[in-house]
């Protein structure tokens, strides 16, 4: 980029309103009193080069909340530059309160150079020299960086900053935290292999202790298992079972349990005869109750209930359920029946009315169009004939005189011929617009008599035959007198049920007794076939419940052993598999301990080669040093201060102290960038700020701005500086408008330059007019309206030539 080319700002921090100023020219100098914004005019140009504003966020953090005008959504700043081909390049930003839209022009590295090298805020002048040194560590102060990168010192410090580490293992860690780590695990290693060897010696005691108590639970099991490995032991005594044995006796409980409780219920029935007599005399007796309501009663519900269901050829309900039950159905499907039939009767009710009613309204709606058809035809005939005599008379009408009788028609009236066939005419026009309005009636008349006939149709449709009518008419009242027969009938219907069921539990009573016999010599045979399988000897003379006593004996005998062996197998088995994994146990231990023997080894001998790079780190650090102490001390003096000397001795020629860069004391230290003062008669001072007045105290601070600038080869061919002639006397000012000329003709700078002065201002314009063909000079006055609206007027000064020696 070679030359900034114009500025749009609009809204921006103390601008009201739009200003679009030409910033094409080597200098530009801007004026305006203060508050009229040329702070804000320099802010805007570093808003759209950086995407910031870094002078701002010094005094104020927050500052982002301030950038668009008072009162205003937000603010604008367009910035045009051209590039070394000429080509243009712009940024569009937009600020709000919350922050800044829109790409800056420079990249990160060109900004920080821009903010720190280029652009001399008002602000920053008197606190340059301040913020200059100003850093947490001296050595990150931006004069303490320009200087490294003056004397090319940044690969060498950053060599020495990566190798700073090395002198100590704490600073060593950060960086290479492997080493630290190792160090640590060396330690480590030693206390875990201790810690493992412990494990390894109690885990051999454990195994021993085990092995005993495996001993004692596999003896009641099998002697012969002993010398197995526990793995295998686990298995073997896992195959072992006595789940089908225990099954087997479960199932024989199971039978001698049912064998007991039948032959409990069984025999004392077979026994007593007098209660067998009775039970037979309460089943006749019901039997007789039930034959006798059947006789009064059973027919009659029979009718009942078959009527009721030929209403509905679904239902089938068997003669043998409940009568009560098999009414209910009856009559919830009569509910349901009924309540369809009158919803029928209700919407056939419903469009007969419908009909009735859409009727009326066509023969009135027919009526209506066959009135509309009539009215028509009159004012269309009478319409016709009217228009055409008209048409006839108006062409021969002269004056008064009637062309139809020749008499004089102002005889007969004030008003003259050719006004009265004009009202005619009107007349008709009334007449045609009532024809039109008779004809829109008829269009809609005629519509509603199509959307009445459309419903007539639809309301016939819904219409039920009268056959139809007829038959739902009957099946209503038919199930409404079947319905209420049902509901009369109820208590007979409970009683026929309540007697059915006394004559059924009779009979199962009955039937229970005569079966009582026979089940009892079963039973009998079905224990003494249990007894057989299970081995048991058993005198055939003895009675059934001995013989029971005995068979739930020898099962509770059986069990009992059952249970003790199948616990002592499953001890075994927790013990086997201890020992097993207390074995796993050790061996893992003992692997452990050899992989953490060899890592151990493995460390030490990464620790023995780190050990010898640190070494070389260390001593490559000292030779950099000495290499970076003879740079200092032959840069510092000859090169570094002899720019910022010619700069301020040009400016504060009378100064007798020349503000100076501080020479390191020794050449090993750290490059700290200081100030300090040298009389010109020799000898040192002390900081500028203790030894300028006020004036050559911003001198300079310009001048190391300048210097700064100068010293390095320029990423940015710009110098932008506000208000810098602070505290400054007429001498200092022609020699900084001479300094400005020459930085901006010999170093090819682009120079904007903002005065509050009007005095400084004109002289200033004078000083740094055109002297040659194709110089420029921009100036740019800024100002407030009457109504506090910012505004601004530019003007390109060129050069012309002084033909006063010539004439």
């Amino acid at each position: 980029m070679t030359r900034l080319k114009s500025l749009y700002v609009k809204d921006f921090r103390s601008i009201d309103g739009e200003i679009n100023i030409s910033l094409d020219a080597p200098i530009v100098l801007i004026h305006g009193p203060n508050g009229a914004g040329k702070t804000s005019l320099l802010s805007a140009i570093e808003l759209a080069l950086t995407g910031s504003v870094p002078s701002l966020s010094r005094a104020e953090p927050d500052y982002l909340t301030y950038l668009p005008h008072r009162d205003r959504p937000f603010g604008e700043v367009r910035l045009v530059v051209s590039a070394d081909d000429g080509t243009l390049r712009s940024s569009d930003l937009r600020v709000t309160t919350g922050g800044v839209s829109g790409n800056p022009l420079l990249t990160d590295s060109e900004a920080s150079f821009f903010s720190e090298r280029s652009y001399l805020a008002q602000s920053t002048l008197g606190r340059l020299l301040e913020i200059y040194q100003h850093a947490d560590k001296k050595t990150d102060s931006p004069l303490t960086r320009f200087v490294k990168e003056l004397l090319g010192l940044d690969r060498m410090e950053a060599l020495i900053g990566g190798l700073h580490t090395a002198g100590n293992i704490a600073r060593l860690k950060g960086p290479v935290p492997a080493y630290g780590e190792i160090r640590d695990k060396l330690a480590l290693d030693e206390a875990e292999v201790q810690d493992l060897t412990r494990l390894l010696n109690e885990a051999t005691m454990a195994i021993k202790a085990q092995e005993n108590e495996l001993r004692q639970r596999v003896s009641p099991v099998d002697p012969a298992l002993l010398d197995l490995h526990p793995a295998e032991l686990v298995l073997r005594l896992t195959a072992i079972s006595e789940e089908a044995d225990l099954t087997a006796l479960v199932r024989a409980r199971r039978e001698l349990e049912v064998s007991r409780a039948g032959w409990i219920s069984a025999n004392p029935l077979g026994s007593q005869s007098g209660e067998r007599s009775a039970i037979e005399a309460i089943n006749q007796a019901a039997r007789e109750k039930f034959e006798k309501w059947n006789f009064e009663h059973g027919r009659t519900v029979e009718a009942s209930l078959g009527r009721a269901a030929g209403f509905f050829a679904e239902i089938s309900a068997s003669r043998e359920s409940r009568f009560v039950e098999r009414a209910r159905v009856l009559s919830e499907r009569i509910a349901t029946d009924l309540k369809r039939v009158e919803s029928v009767l209700a919407a056939h009710d419903l469009a007969l009315q419908r009909r009735d009613d859409l009727s009326g309204q066509l023969s009135a709606a027919r009526t209506r169009l066959k009135r509309l058809d009539q009215e028509i035809g009159t004012a269309s005939a009478a319409n016709e004939a009217f228009a055409r005599n008209l048409s006839d008379l108006t062409s021969h009408i002269e004056g008064d005189i009637c062309p139809v009788c020749d008499r004089d028609f102002a005889e007969v009236s004030d008003t003259p011929l050719s006004a009265h066939v004009a009202a005619k005419v009107a007349a008709m026009v009334e007449q045609a617009g009532r024809l039109q309005s008779l004809l829109q009636s008829r269009v809609s008349t005629q519509a509603e008599v199509a959307r009445l006939d459309r419903g007539l149709q639809a309301a016939a449709s819904g219409l039920v035959s009268e056959t139809e009518l007829s038959a739902l008419k009957t099946r209503a009242v038919d199930l409404i007198e079947v319905d209420r027969q049902l509901v009369e009938m109820k208590p007979e219907l409970e009683e026929g049920d309540r007697l059915r069921d006394d004559a059924s539990r009779s009979a199962q009573a009955l039937a229970a007794f005569q079966n009582a016999d026979q089940s009892a010599i079963v039973l009998r045979n079905s224990i003494e076939n249990l007894a057989r399988r299970m081995g048991i000897a058993f005198d055939t003379a003895a009675t059934t419940e001995q013989l029971l006593q005995e068979l739930a004996t020898t099962i509770d005998g059986r069990e009992s052993a059952l249970a003790d062996r199948q616990v002592a197998r499953r001890g075994a088995i927790a013990a086997a598999q201890a020992l097993a994994a207390a074995l796993e146990n050790r061996d893992h231990l003992v692997e452990k301990l050899r992989v953490l023997v060899e890592e151990s080894s493995r460390r030490k001998a990464q620790k023995a080669e780190a050990d010898k790079i640190i070494d070389l780190g260390k001593d490559l650090v000292r030779q950099m040093r000495e290499a970076r102490g003879r740079v200092v001390r032959r840069v510092f003096n000859d090169e570094l201060n002899a720019v910022w000397r010619d700069l301020f001795v040009r400016l504060a020629p009378e100064e007798p102290f020349i503000p100076a860069f501080a020479i390191p004391e020794t050449a090993n230290a750290d490059v700290e960038a200081e100030l300090e003062t040298h009389h010109r008669r020799g000898g040192k001072g002390g900081n500028p700020r203790a030894m300028l007045s006020a004036g050559n105290l911003n001198t300079a601070a310009l001048t190391l701005f300048l210097g700064l600038h100068l010293s390095v080869s320029p990423k940015l061919p710009w110098l932008v500086i506000d208000d810098p002639v602070q505290s400054m006397d007429e001498v200092h000012i022609a020699q900084f408008a001479a300094l400005l000329r020459t930085l901006s003709k010999q170093m090819n700078r682009q120079v904007i330059v903002a005065v509050h002065e009007r005095s400084l201002f004109d002289y200033l314009a004078l000083e740094l007019s055109p002297a040659f063909k194709g110089d420029r000079l921009n100036v740019v006055e800024l100002g407030r309206s009457a109504i506090g609206q910012t505004t601004c007027r530019w003007d390109a000064r060129l050069y012309v030539a002084d033909r006063a020696v010539a004439a």
